[in-house]
């Protein structure tokens, strides 16, 4: 799958590559306090449900992940029948937000993690995962590098077919770095439409629950740490996992992030933060309270505590 052509598939499933597997509904969001919006698609799948709880708890932060993947895997494993793993947005590579539950709900997203771990998902409930669609850490062969699922071995021990993400000479699609990070020296690029999507959905989630907009120090950024479970603001998966975990990775810039969440304006200039025009016949949607009369069926919250399965690849 070449880097270039992710955009283009993107825009494939909203148009003809869906085949109706998901209802996609146009939101446009004032965000509190600002003259900008959040602009996206509530997507909810038309035969799967019961992928997250419908129970309110009080938020403290919002963690980013990366999903390892491409968009529609990404949301075809977010919105697994009855399994207990999602999040409430994914943004994809082109920038635009999908909603797939109201954030003010919750499912599992961290896992066995710190302070995770026998204490009836303490951690998934307090906080609002956001997954980025990025494939994360990939591995060079020859003069290409390969996605995670590049070669993966059979049932039968066979390998499986070669997945390329890019070639060596793609310098704007990877980052190399330096030093390996958890093992891994490249990483796949976001796009400045993803960061611009990940400033507005950041500033809307911190104005909706009070979050402050703060941010782990260096080099606590890229660690596992004890302190993220008394800090207030925004981190990231691996601040909560010491190992098997990649995300949200080295690639991922946080200075932009930090400078542009943290900035008394915001004017994006890759995706739209003016309220979307409503066309005839069409549905846009512009309050939480409107998402949620559309969502699917929740897990029974009688599951709330029950410890649950990570997906079986960095995703997770």
């Amino acid at each position: 799958m070449r880097f270039s052509s992710l955009i283009s598939l993107e825009e494939r499933l909203r148009q003809t590559g869906n085949n109706g597997e998901y209802d996609m509904k146009k939101i446009s969001v004032p965000v509190k306090g600002e003259e900008i919006v959040l602009n996206g698609l509530l997507a909810t799948p038309k035969n799967r449900s019961q992928y997250y709880y419908a129970v309110a708890h009080p938020k403290q932060r919002i963690v980013l992940h990366f999903t390892a993947g491409q968009l529609r895997s990404d949301l075809s494993a977010l919105t697994r029948d009855n399994y207990h793993v999602s999040v409430p947005f994914v943004i994809g590579r082109d920038g635009t937000v999908y909603q797939l539950f109201s954030s003010k709900f919750w499912s599992g997203h961290l896992g066995k993690g710190i302070g995770n771990t026998n204490t009836g998902n303490a951690q998934d409930k307090c906080t609002i995962g956001i997954e980025i669609s990025n494939y994360g850490y990939l591995t060079q062969r020859d003069e290409n590098l390969e996605t995670y699922y590049s070669r993966t071995l059979n049932a039968q021990g066979a390998a499986g077919p070669v997945d390329v993400y890019c070639s060596l000479d793609d310098k704007q699609a990877y980052l190399k770095t330096d030093t390996p990070f958890r093992g891994q020296s490249y990483y796949a690029a976001y796009t400045n439409e993803q960061m611009e999507s990940v400033v507005i959905l950041l500033r809307y989630l911190t104005a909706q629950y009070n979050i402050p907009r703060k941010f782990l120090p260096e080099p606590k950024r890229y660690q596992s740490t004890e302190d993220v479970l008394d800090f207030k603001g925004i981190v990231s998966h691996i601040n909560y996992r010491p190992t098997g975990k990649w995300d949200i990775g080295p690639a991922f810039n946080w200075n932009r992030i930090i400078t542009d969440v943290q900035a008394e304006v915001f004017e994006p200039k890759f995706v739209s933060a003016t309220p979307a025009p409503k066309m005839r016949g069409e549905t846009l949607l512009t309050s939480e309270e409107e998402i949620d009369s559309l969502l699917p069926k929740p897990i029974d919250a009688s599951l709330e505590n029950e410890p649950y399965e990570e997906l079986p690849h960095p995703m997770r």
